[in-house]
């Protein structure tokens, strides 16, 4: 998530800000803690479509409602990565 707060006269540039959202279960956690935890943001759906992005330093999944089409990115713990690879 971005957040602009205006035009900054010395640089020229937006004031812009963004945000990380980060996932909140353990990699030893119930399925229903880790499903709570990728849960829709905006409608609060547990109907998410995620796909899973791993990259040598950084792991995120990208998450989608099924119920309102919102789509996010939310990064990930090493642990929470081979969890949900291991889901699939």
């Amino acid at each position: 998530m971005t957040l602009c707060m205006g035009y900054s006269p010395p640089t020229g540039n937006l004031g812009c800000m963004t945000f990380t959202e980060t996932a909140n279960f353990r990699g030893d956690d119930q399925a229903c803690l880790v499903e709570a935890s990728l849960a829709c943001r905006v409608c609060l759906s547990g109907q998410i479509d995620w796909s899973l992005r791993v990259a040598d330093w950084d792991h995120e999944v990208v998450c989608r409602c099924r119920a309102c089409g919102d789509e996010r990115v939310v990064s990930l713990t090493g642990d929470q990565a081979l969890r949900l690879a291991l889901a699939r």
